[in-house]
């Protein structure tokens, strides 16, 4: 018999749904592509990477930024760092099947994820969030995890169920703590197979 203090499960997607990504990847090839140290590119992205991820500020917005600061153009073939479909956010089969086991029990499974506008239009179109109820996308509330907003309105996307009833998976420790704060239940993801074996406890 499952959990009856469980009602609802969040994942966050990269590193939880993926293998995951890092943003040091990014700076590399931006470092690469402009032949500048991988600190000034590391600078530069982090001066607009917040607001890329709330969506207040585009793509094209954020290179004119990083162009002002590196002080000449950059090419589109220089602006080719960001991450494609494939093996960096394709979600792992098997955690695909974690969230389809979960929908069968009856869970409502939603997604809770920063992520840029860019990154969500390629996740969406390839089908990387056809498995979730709902969405809770940083680019389109404007909000960044672990701002605490932005879980009250994944709460609240599930329209009445306290937060000691939901469970949200996390690879990042700050989310995590903030998850918590609210007063959420919280599997911190180390290694996806961990966290599989975690939720099955929680729901067997």
């Amino acid at each position: 018999m499952k959990n009856s203090s469980v009602k609802a499960f969040l994942f966050d997607y990269d590193g939880v749904m993926t293998t995951g990504v890092k943003d040091s990847d990014v700076a590399k090839r931006l470092s690469i592509n402009l032949g500048v140290p991988e600190e000034s590119a590391a600078a530069w992205l982090r001066s607009v990477w917040q607001a890329l991820l709330a969506g207040t500020l585009t793509i094209e917005e954020s290179w004119t930024e990083i162009e002002r600061q590196y002080g000449q153009p950059i090419t589109t073939e220089q602006r080719d760092v960001w991450f494609v479909w494939g093996d960096e956010i394709r979600p792992l089969t098997e955690m695909i099947q974690l969230v389809r086991t979960l929908k069968a029990k009856g869970y409502p499974v939603g997604l809770l994820s920063n992520v840029t506008a860019h990154s969500a239009d390629i996740i969406r179109r390839h089908g990387g969030y056809d498995e979730f109820d709902f969405l809770v996308l940083s680019c389109d509330v404007g909000n960044n995890k672990p701002e605490p907003k932005i879980y009250h309105l994944a709460i609240e996307a599930l329209g009445g169920i306290l937060p000691e009833a939901i469970v949200f998976l996390d690879d990042r420790e700050s989310n995590i703590v903030t998850a918590t704060s609210v007063g959420m239940k919280a599997i911190f993801v180390e290694t996806h197979a961990d966290a599989i074996q975690q939720v099955h406890e929680l729901t067997s």
